[in-house]
């Protein structure tokens, strides 16, 4: 059986909708602070003057309809639509405007506005503030971006609010033969029922999801729901009779197993349905290979209640996207894990607010004259166990919870402030920043690193923004503009953890680089064999031709170091010479260790 979920006739949305969706932790997740929401206020107030939200109204209205994404059937819906959504900037988030704002974007879907119109609302009004914060000036200030970055991400998360209400408001469902399903949550009341029905047999849940990536990214949303109800009704037509296929979202379904003898059927309905979704699908007149992701769980092993089941759902889908598995079955482990995360991500943003996170330095040695020249910049981070989290799963936590950009910031500022008191030491030397993937493909990074050079009155040509190789050259086009637009500052860019991921040459005689590093991964292992010590010479060679300094990473002994010189490598950093410090104990280490090598000479 093929549930399919339909429009709502009566139109209304859960009242708690408002302050269930957009409290107070909701908007931390996306860095609105009380700071964040006053400066906001603040600023909108004095640019836009005593009538600031219905002249940003009409401005956000002329923007939008003269850029033709709206039929003039739906100007005045939209129009009242954007004049309630303008007001952000004052209201702070009030449930009483959230209320207005919901009502009206109601009427604006029934009147058959596309769903993605409050994203559209909200860059249209992050390039109207820039606009009028800029007032003929070449450049935002450090707290004019902020106001803009605020703006963005108020805009994001209420966006982000009412696309969810709309999606739950659209769930409700005709159903043939199953009355005990009605026009709430289709799933969450279709799998109760089968769990009251079971007879104490097994109960299982798929839970399948559409994979964007590669061809999925090219299809737009009508496209991508055509192809997923083509799954649903693939998968539909495999299934037993007493199965039920439920379509929960714009990309995913859901199947409940009923009936079952042994959990095993559930491993074996899981890998049943990935074969299916192999082949291509039809979409609008022609067939598309898509990539589908299956978690599989089941009761009472993984839960007794239609929520644990859907959550444990959620859990091991997750894994699969994690994991590149196209198939993931639920175990206790990944519970215990996503609570460890769940508790990890609520710990990052309180640190983030409190000032919790450390910047470390891992010195960098020339290998000329084995002088102290450099140092990396390494994040560390304490949880309330007392747990130090691993370096690099502190970007991921950022990203889940919607932190990225203040992480970043963070970086940026971070590394500027601790050059400032390495050059106040009289310490010369260069900072490495490790950069996020998406800060790669972010246009407005160099301002963010021009602003940070100017506050903390630092020489560019101290500072290295080391950037990841597969971010860069998953599309090197808009990494190159970024990279070169950073040289321009002075700074130097950096290619990190080279050898692990595309490993372009021709690519990297393209990009605006002026270091490589190895990654510790083959560094470790030139001792193995006289091919693995060529491959780190081949590189080496390689680099040098193409006019880049060289930097091994991983050196954990006296040996590598001493191969490393022979092979004409530039710097080196690892254990070996000194693991990462807090910045504060830097000056010391960096005078003991060149001291003790001049010495040596």
């Amino acid at each position: 059986m093929i549930i399919r979920p339909q429009g709502n006739d009566s139109g209304l949305l859960p009242r708690s909708w408002a302050t269930a969706e957009v409290d107070d932790d909701h908007l931390l997740r996306f860095g609105l602070d009380a700071r964040a929401r006053s400066g906001l206020h603040a600023c909108f107030r004095r640019t836009d003057g005593e009538d600031a939200a219905s002249r940003r109204g009409e401005a956000l209205f002329t923007a939008l309809t003269e850029s033709d994404v709206h039929s003039a059937a739906d100007n005045v819906a939209l129009r009242q639509f954007i004049d309630v959504f303008a007001e952000m900037p004052e209201v702070d988030f009030s449930p009483e405007w959230l209320e207005r704002l919901e009502s009206r974007w109601r009427q604006l879907r029934q009147a058959g506005c596309s769903e993605d119109m409050p994203l559209r609302v909200v860059q249209a009004m992050v390039v109207h503030a820039s606009r009028e914060l800029l007032a003929g000036r070449s450049a935002l200030s450090a707290l004019e971006v902020e106001i803009v970055t605020a703006l963005s991400a108020g805009g994001i998360c209420i966006a982000e609010s009412l696309t969810r209400a709309g999606r739950r408001e659209s769930c409700a469902a005709v159903i043939d033969n199953l009355t005990a399903i009605g026009a709430g949550d289709v799933l969450l009341e279709g799998l109760s029922a089968a769990l009251r029905e079971a007879g104490g047999k097994d109960v299982g849940l798929l839970s399948v999801r559409l994979r964007m990536r590669s061809g999925t990214l090219t299809l737009g949303r009508d496209q991508r729901d055509v192809l997923m109800d083509a799954a649903v009704q693939r998968i539909g037509a495999a299934m037993r009779a007493e199965d039920v296929v439920v379509r929960t979202d714009l990309h995913s379904c859901a199947v409940i197993l009923t009936n079952l003898q042994t959990h095993a059927q559930v491993q074996l309905a899981a890998a049943k349905v990935s074969q299916l979704l192999e082949q291509p699908l039809p979409v609008q007149g022609t067939n598309v290979r898509a990539t589908f992701l299956v978690g599989a769980v089941w009761a009472p092993a993984h839960g007794e209640s239609a929520e644990e089941l859907i959550r444990c759902a959620d859990i091991s889908i997750e894994a699969a996207d994690r994991e590149d598995r196209s198939i993931v079955l639920f175990d206790d482990r990944m519970l215990a894990a996503a609570r460890h995360e769940a508790m990890i991500e609520k710990e990052f943003v309180v640190a983030m607010e409190n000032g919790q996170l450390q910047a470390h330095v891992q010195p960098q040695i020339d290998l000329a004259s084995w002088r102290c020249i450099g140092g990396e910049v390494l994040l560390r981070w304490t949880d309330s166990a007392g747990n130090e989290v691993p370096a690099a799963s502190i970007p991921e936590v950022a990203l889940r919870v919607g932190a990225a950009a203040q992480l970043t910031r963070w970086l940026v500022f971070g590394a500027c402030r601790v050059l400032n008191d390495l050059v106040k030491a009289g310490i010369d030397m260069q900072l490495s920043v490790n950069l996020m993937a998406r800060d790669v493909m972010d246009p407005e990074l160099p301002l963010l690193v021009e602003q940070a050079i100017k506050f903390w009155r630092v020489p560019p040509e101290k500072l290295v923004f080391e950037l990841i190789e597969s971010a860069v050259l998953e599309d090197p086009g808009v990494g190159a503009e970024v990279m070169t637009r950073l040289i321009e500052l002075g700074v130097s860019t950096s290619i990190d953890d080279f050898g692990i991921g595309y490993s372009s040459i021709l690519y990297l005689r393209r990009l605006p680089l002026d270091e490589l590093k190895i990654d510790r991964a083959f560094v470790d292992v030139m001792f193995r064999s006289n091919e693995d010590r060529e491959i780190v010479a081949t590189l080496i060679r390689l680099a040098h031709g193409l006019g880049l300094h060289v930097v091994a990473e991983g050196v954990e002994n006296e040996e590598t170091m001493n191969l490393l010189c022979e092979m004409g490598c530039d710097r080196a950093q690892g254990y070996w010479i000194s693991r990462a410090m807090p910045a504060s104990a830097l000056p010391e280490w960096f005078e003991n260790w060149n001291r003790r090598h001049a010495s040596a000479d």
